[in-house]
């Protein structure tokens, strides 16, 4: 006997896709938290000012209002958490580490220094999944994407005119823009207005001439002495300064003036000899700053600034001091402004100042007079149309920076801080000083607050989507352009949606949700990381001299418009050079050609265009855009099921994807298995030589109510007969049987699955006992989270199989129409697949009740519950919760509980029964949790917490109960499938197996799709994968072609040949029913089907009676609320072409909201008379009310022009109902 597992050879056709290189694929969200928290760092005094640190920094120190004391800082401390994040899911807590700081109070008269620890709130802390966890949900911080703080200049087409843009990361923006007159203005916060010359001048430039100095050259022509053809040159020139007269002191021309004919004459008679004259760009006159120095009306500082003063502050003194301090307020104190680091490096790159690495010092990130007088340079010469000088583009992702988790987590944090600190210099007032510490005057609940604001209700902090493992990495990668300080959807036009050349590589131009949001979310590409000024960079290798280089570089966008980059397909020799004389390049938004030579990059792998979820699309290169986008939005909506598979045609994406999701146990260090089960798998380390147990989740309940169940995928091998070992080598065990026969155990499997002895030579073993464990491996990790060695997989999460994402199942798939069963998308399928559970899924719910604290007493959570049947209580236990393995149906008991009703006055009787027997004669009500409608299934766990046991609740709560209910749904007609292409549909019709088409050898096809689904829609992917797929059936192999760099036809039509397969993948099938051949051949083969989250039995829903609307009496809608079906305006008008006159009365009345007629029918019903007498609907009652309110009263008169009361019919109403005898249970 031999045994050896049967594992699938992988092919992969890829030629330059090298996964190496893909960082960890939510470094994102770890990243920026540690950059936040710096909880790695050992001393606590030395942390970086960034994040948490840099919030506190800036707060402090607070110094009273009387300058007596002064509050500082000195650093702060982070706890333990109290629980781990299972056991925060469970218990609804957050998970969280305590806050604190030392904080120093000085008292200045004294000296005297009062140092204390002071908590400052518990924060939430991520997990190692980059997800938080806030009163026991899972939630993600989606990272923002915003205009970057800096200095953009725009152009205006409408207008035809260029402006300029100063935007802080906080502080009043500073806009330059040109007015109808043609002067160059300056805006304040969108609201002031003045010439921008004033603002120049205010800071320093006092005269006329000293300003157009500043923004352009000169050079002198000569007077004295020229040729008549030189002066005819002069004329039409401007004057760079002021011209006077010697004599009498008199300015003849003043800067900026225009020479004439005239002024000429007068000079040579003045003898002067030669003129300044201004040199504008490109040779054009261009008065802007002319114009705008004429309008300026000043001529020195000291005015420049008053006048500042006065336009900023109308009514205020305008002194020196008091204008210096405005202007110093507005752009130069760290205090009101700030750039940002990013916006100081933004600056600093546009002008070409220099760039130091840090800019710790705040005064580093406050506008300088440099910027400013840049800023109009730069415009001056948009304006004169100078080379080299073109307007910013605010799509580029140059101009648009990423705020992730750290950042958004700060920003709140400074807001609580700064009420904090209004609060610190009240106390400071208020209170002794001598009684005075930090802990009294430090108040945390403003930080709490918005700590809890930020989590709990930001638009930016949200609940993850954990349908699948797939749909979490995506969620953590997201992008999102909405938010606060972001752009709001009714606002974003085209422009800002629309797909830009700087995606490239860094956010997939495919995924993005269809709807109100496209172009809004993104997500960002496989390869993109964010670097630390929050800018999205790709990785490129180097070409030198014409040679690709081994050296991989990370760009920005910014930093990738100057250079040309090769495709990542570009044909490379050994050496590394281009094979080709001219070269397809991009640079900037165009494509030329170029030589070697001129190439500085090339591309790193196709993928790098696309996002992991687009990334999984085998074949993408032939599927049309838009059906990509659903093929990648539709992967993130499958359910996992209860066997998993991987797809036999894939991307190679599959296994990074599933591994950095974080849903599979990942193996820590090298190692040997030991032992396995259910429940966990237990590692005997190489090293330390000790057994590390790593535990299984099983049947967790998700965010999305599927299952999250992990399952070993590791193993040992066991002797099936024992016996005595009689050969332990390093490729084999060998034992023989107590009956001579033998037994060998193959100890190499694949290059992943290698086996180790665990036995020794001459060792009797019993049935069953270990002979061999696996080989393990430990992840290791780089500086960058990039993957030095993976991990070997111990056991698979959700939709994984043996460490590769399976979202899906493989099924043999036929394109023909079948009796109009697949007509318009929908889908044929086979009962073969509900019989063996295919697509079969558990779905867990979760059910809560809480005993609290009332007025009246306490409820109870009890079996004892007044007027129920023996029947009800059958699964209950002695305490009245029900038994884990109790089939539910809707309606049933969960926990039952007893609450306290309201008590009459009692009779002294009572109240002496009442003494004696205690609560036994108080009367309850039952208020049992109960199944819901539309719900059913097996309890398969429940969870109880009491104050009494010491578990922590919310305030008032006594007791609280769990119940998990879990359900196996089966695939259903009106379930939603779709393949990996955008091939969406809905189930029509299971068949039984033997009426399905079936092949020669009399298999039977799995389902049938309508062939008239592929070729309108371009997705053509879907035709090589079944092909493929077929192939890999046959041949026992898992194909991986990655995107842009797969199989091509070619090798399709090889694989075929190889597997005896047609080459175009079409057979002769035969009718189920008839066996009768189709006419025609079929085309069939394997394709990757998917079952999504829009499950048939979450949608489906009937009503006859149910809930009621209070205001207008109309039933609800909706299956949350048991509502009724709409009948809408248009449908009144469909049954109005038909004439149906009766039938639309009594829907308009006795269905609807006709409280008379519906009573009235009820009774009719119940005795068997057919009478229908519809009255008046109460939305018409609504209506008189509502001209009531507008002062106008209505009369209502009946057929004989008598008036009709409405309160009246209130009454007939009412008196009908007391008629009526509705039986209630109690009474029955």
């Amino acid at each position: 006997m031999h045994t050896r597992m049967q594992i699938r050879n992988r092919v992969n056709f890829g030629k330059i896709t090298d996964l190496n290189l893909l960082p960890n694929l939510i470094y994102v969200q770890k990243k920026s938290f540690d950059w936040f928290l710096q909880s790695e760092v050992k001393d606590p005094t030395k942390r970086l000012n960034q994040g948490l640190e840099a919030v506190f920094r800036e707060s402090f120190p607070i110094e009273s209002p009387n300058n007596d004391m002064v509050m500082e800082y000195g650093h702060y401390i982070l706890g333990e958490p109290k629980r781990d994040p299972q056991e925060c899911k469970d218990t609804d807590s957050s998970f969280a580490v305590p806050l604190k700081a030392v904080i120093r109070l000085i008292i200045k008269d004294t000296g005297e220094i009062r140092e204390q620890v002071v908590y400052m709130g518990d924060l939430p802390v991520m997990t190692d999944h980059g997800t938080f966890i806030i009163n026991g949900a899972e939630r993600v911080v989606v990272s923002q994407l915003h205009r970057s703080p800096g200095i953009f200049f725009s152009y205006d087409q409408a207008r035809d005119t260029f402006s300029a843009r100063v935007i802080p990361y906080r502080g009043s923006w500073l806009e330059f823009e040109m007015d109808n007159k043609g002067i160059l203005v300056a805006k304040i916060d969108r609201k002031k207005k003045f010439p921008a010359t004033l603002l120049v001048k205010a800071m320093g430039m006092g005269t006329n001439e000293e300003v157009l100095r500043l923004f352009y050259g000169s050079s002198k022509m000569k007077i004295a002495g020229a040729n008549p053809k030189d002066l005819k040159r002069l004329i039409g020139r401007r004057t760079i300064a002021d011209i006077i007269n010697m004599e009498t002191g008199e300015v003849m021309l003043d800067a900026g003036s225009k020479i004439n004919e005239d002024n000429i004459s007068i000079l040579r008679e003045m003898k002067v000899k030669d003129v300044d004259v201004i040199e504008f760009p490109k040779g054009k006159d261009n008065p802007v700053l002319i114009n705008c120095l004429e309008k300026d009306g000043v001529n020195d500082y000291e005015d420049a600034v008053k006048k500042f003063h006065t336009i900023m502050r109308p009514g205020e003194p305008s002194t020196i001091e008091n204008a210096e301090a405005e202007l110093k307020r507005l752009f130069f104190s760290p205090k009101t402004f700030d750039l940002g680091i990013v916006g100081r490096y933004k600056i600093n790159s546009k002008f070409e100042f220099n760039n130091p690495k840090e800019f710790a010092k705040a005064e580093d990130r406050v506008l300088r007079k440099q910027d400013i007088i840049e800023t109009v340079r730069y415009l001056v010469m948009l304006m004169s149309e100078a080379e080299n000088y073109y307007p910013d583009d605010i799509d580029h992702l140059g101009n648009r920076r990423i705020r992730s988790v750290g950042e958004l987590i700060a920003n709140q944090l400074k807001l609580g801080f700064s009420r904090v600190e209004r609060v610190i210099k009240e106390r400071m007032t208020v209170q002794e000083p001598e009684q005075q510490t930090p802990q009294l005057l430090i108040s945390i609940k403003p930080i709490t607050a918005v700590i809890n604001e930020f989590f709990g209700s930001s638009q930016l902090s949200q609940f993850m989507d954990q349908t699948n493992p797939l749909a979490e990495l995506t969620h953590k990668r997201r992008l999102n352009a909405l938010g606060p300080g972001g752009l709001s959807r009714d606002r974003a036009g085209f422009e800002v949606r629309d797909v830009h050349y700087s995606h490239y590589g860094r956010m997939c131009p495919i995924e993005t949700p269809e709807g109100p949001n496209i172009g809004l979310i993104l997500s960002m590409s496989s390869f993109a990381r964010v670097n630390d000024y929050g800018f999205i960079e790709t990785p490129y290798r180097l070409v030198k001299n014409g040679k690709v280089q081994k050296q991989v570089e990370y760009l920005t966008a910014d930093k990738e418009e100057y250079h040309y980059m090769a495709q990542s397909n570009s044909t490379v020799d050994e050496k590394g050079e281009f094979t080709s004389k001219l070269i397809s390049t991009r640079h900037r938004g165009d494509f030329p050609f170029r030589s070697p030579s001129e190439i500085q990059y090339m591309d790193l792998a196709p993928l790098q265009v696309v996002s992991v979820s687009t990334a999984l699309i085998p074949f993408l290169e032939h599927d049309d855009a838009n059906r990509a986008l659903m093929g990648s939005n539709m992967q993130r909506q499958a359910v996992p099921l209860l066997t998993e598979e991987a797809p036999f045609v894939g991307t190679g994406m599959e296994a990074r994807a599933a591994y950095d999701a974080g849903v599979c146990i990942v193996a820590k260090k090298d190692g040997v298995v030991s032992k396995v089960d259910a429940t966990g798998v237990w590692i005997k380390e190489d090293q330390s030589k000790e057994i590390v147990h790593y535990p299984l989740i099983k049947f967790k309940k998700t965010n999305q109510g599927t299952c999250f169940n992990q399952k070993p995928n590791v193993s040992m091998l066991h002797t099936t007969t024992g016996g005595k070992v009689s050969k332990v080598s390093k490729e084999r065990v060998e034992l023989t049987a107590p009956n001579g026969e033998k037994e060998t155990h193959e100890l190499f499997h694949s290059e992943e699955v290698q086996y180790v002895a665990v036995v020794k030579e001459g060792q009797d073993l019993g049935i069953g006992a270990p002979v061999a464990g696996q080989i393990i491996k430990g992840e290791k990790y780089g500086e960058f989270g990039q993957i030095l060695q993976k991990g070997t997989v111990l056991a698979n999460g959700p939709s994984t199989d043996a460490g590769y994402l399976a979202l899906g199942r493989n099924v043999l798939v036929a394109f023909m129409p079948w009796e109009g069963y697949n007509f318009e998308d929908a889908i044929l399928i086979s009962e073969r697949i509900i019989k063996d559970d295919v697509f079969s899924s558990i779905h867990i719910e979760e059910f809560e009740i809480q005993a609290r604290e009332t007025k009246l007493g306490q409820e109870q959570i009890t079996r004892d519950i007044p007027n129920l049947s023996d029947k009800a209580f059958r699964d209950l236990d002695e305490s009245g919760v029900i038994r884990v393995g109790a089939e539910v149906k809707p309606g049933d008991i969960l926990v039952g509980m007893v609450t306290p009703k309201g008590e009459t006055d009692l009779t002294p009787e009572y109240k002496l029964l009442h003494s004696i027997f205690g609560e036994k004669a108080k009367e309850v009500r039952d208020s049992s949790l109960r199944m819901p409608n539309g719900f059913e299934g097996t309890v398969i766990d429940i969870k109880r917490y009491s104050r009494e046991t010491g578990d922590e609740l919310a305030a008032g709560v006594e007791e609280m109960v769990k119940v998990y209910v879990a359900r196996k749904r089966k695939l259903l007609v009106g379930d939603k499938m779709a393949g990996r292409h955008g091939n969406k549909g809905v189930v029509a019709r299971v068949m039984a197996q033997e009426d399905m088409p079936y092949m020669e050898d009399g298999t039977p096809v799995d389902i049938v799709l309508n062939p008239l689904g592929v070729p309108s829609r371009m997705n053509l992917g879907q035709i090589f994968e079944t092909q493929l797929g077929f192939a890999a059936k046959k041949l026992g192999i898992n194909f991986e072609t990655p995107v842009f760099d797969g199989a091509t036809e070619g090798d399709v039509h090889e694989f075929c040949k190889k597997a005896g397969l047609p080459e175009n993948s079409k057979f002769q099938l035969y009718d189920g029913r008839t066996g009768e051949k189709f006419i025609n051949q079929v085309f069939c083969g394997y394709i990757y089907m998917l079952k999504l989250a829009h499950l048939v039995d979450d949608k489906i829903h009937a009503r006859s009676t149910g809930p009621y609307s209070l205001v207008t009496q109309q039933p609800l809608g909706g299956k949350a609320q048991f509502g009724g079906q709409r009948l809408g305006e248009m449908e009144v008008w469909a049954l109005e072409a038909y004439g149906a006159s009766h039938t639309l009365q009594e829907l308009l009345t006795i269905k609807s909201d006709d409280m008379l007629g519906r009573a009235r029918i009820y009774e009719a019903i119940v005795k068997g008379i057919h009478s229908i007498k519809p009255g008046i609907p109460e939305s018409f009652n609504v209506l008189v009310q509502e001209l009531r309110g507008l002062a106008l009263d209505i009369i209502i008169k009946d057929s004989e022009g008598l008036e009709v009361d409405i309160s009246d019919y209130e009454d007939e109403f009412s008196k009908n109902k007391k008629k009526i005898k509705f039986e209630t249970i109690e009474n029955v």
